[in-house]
């Protein structure tokens, strides 16, 4: 192996890359070292992780205030942020929020039973319907809203102007490139028979 940090040496590819203290490396771009080394990079991940996991924590208490799962309240705020005059659309939900049809058509029964989102056919397509979210749900929303308004505020208190349009930015890009991971991890650890 080389001894420069995180390469390898050119006659052998198929060394595994390691830093200077003997550790795999997790990433090879070399944007995303730091001197060779992933630590960094490495924090990065477990960041996000711990920031999903307080994001789906807020969430379910979103959800339980209302009597909700934590999906069934992102679920109906995403037909209100979505629904244009006549409704949206399962699919359209679907694809926004990076779940199943047929999950979201599960979710959304439950919503419709408990009176927060209406649906009807749609006019342009029989086969399919429009979602809506009814008085009720509007209302819950709608009273659930300052405290959202002051939580949502300290989950993104660090963020500036400038801050808050790079992350948006930056996350989308994320999570295309999460999208193609998975179907890569999907196809390589189906390959190796699951033992990476």
């Amino acid at each position: 192996m080389d001894r420069k940090l995180g390469t390898v040496a050119k006659d052998n590819p198929d060394e595994v890359e390691r830093t200077d203290v003997g550790r795999a490396l997790t990433v090879s771009r070399p944007e995303l070292l730091v001197n060779g080394d992933d630590g960094t990079f490495r924090h990065l991940v477990h960041d996000l992780l711990a920031f999903s996991s307080r994001l789906e924590a807020v969430r379910e208490k979103f959800g339980s205030h209302l009597g909700l799962t934590g999906i069934q309240y992102t679920i109906l705020v995403s037909v209100s942020h979505l629904q244009v005059q006549d409704g949206v659309g399962i699919k359209a939900i679907a694809a926004h929020l990076g779940l199943s049809g047929a999950f979201v058509t599960i979710e959304t029964g439950k919503l419709i039973r408990q009176g927060l989102l209406t649906k009807r056919p749609n006019p342009s397509d029989r086969r399919r319907v429009l979602l809506q979210v009814s008085s009720q749900g509007e209302a819950q929303l709608a009273a659930l809203a300052p405290m959202q308004r002051e939580i949502n505020d300290a989950i993104f208190d660090s963020l500036d102007s400038e801050g808050f349009g790079a992350l948006a930015t930056q996350a989308a890009d994320l999570r295309k490139g999460a999208d193609k991971a998975l179907a890569l991890a999907n196809y390589l650890l189906s390959v190796t028979g699951d033992k990476a």
